[in-house]
């Protein structure tokens, strides 16, 4: 063996504990989660039919560990599809077309309601004034009348 290769393999031997290991190989510690936690996320993922990390800090107010920890539970208890680009869909959302069915429809019938009433309240309100009441005899008349 060559001198060069003897000190280069022992020098090696020695650094190696010393260099860190890839982030691969390292085990993560994974924040833990709660089931009330992981029960809102899956309401919101439900509700809202996309879920990600930044979505859930913003929606639970947890750090992005946490955040990333819920992912992997909404994942593994099939709330959530696997993410694509960072972003999830729900497997059975609450509202498939994306929004409250029927909401726009309702509310502007509700708007159409109010204004009925209003302008039925505006035309009763016209009709209470003018009530006819006894005109006050002015100044003039009061003077020229004799006691």
């Amino acid at each position: 063996m060559k001198r060069r290769d003897f000190l280069r393999s022992a020098g090696a031997a020695a650094v190696i504990p010393v260099l860190p290991l890839p982030a691969a190989a390292v085990p993560v510690a994974t924040a833990p989660v709660n089931a009330m936690q992981v029960g809102w996320a899956a309401l919101y993922a439900r509700a809202q039919n996309q879920a990600s990390p930044a979505l859930i800090q913003k929606w639970l107010r947890v750090g992005p560990e946490q955040a990333n920890a819920l992912m992997g539970e909404l994942v593994s208890r099939n709330i959530i599809k696997l993410p694509v680009a960072g972003s999830a869909t729900a497997v059975q959302p609450m509202y498939p077309s994306g929004g409250v069915t029927g909401m726009f429809n309702k509310s502007k019938k509700a708007v159409e309601t109010a204004k009925e009433v209003f302008d039925t309240l505006v035309e009763e309100d016209e009709t209470d004034d003018q009530i006819e009441t006894t005109p006050e005899p002015t100044i003039e008349e009061t003077a020229n009348e004799t006691p």
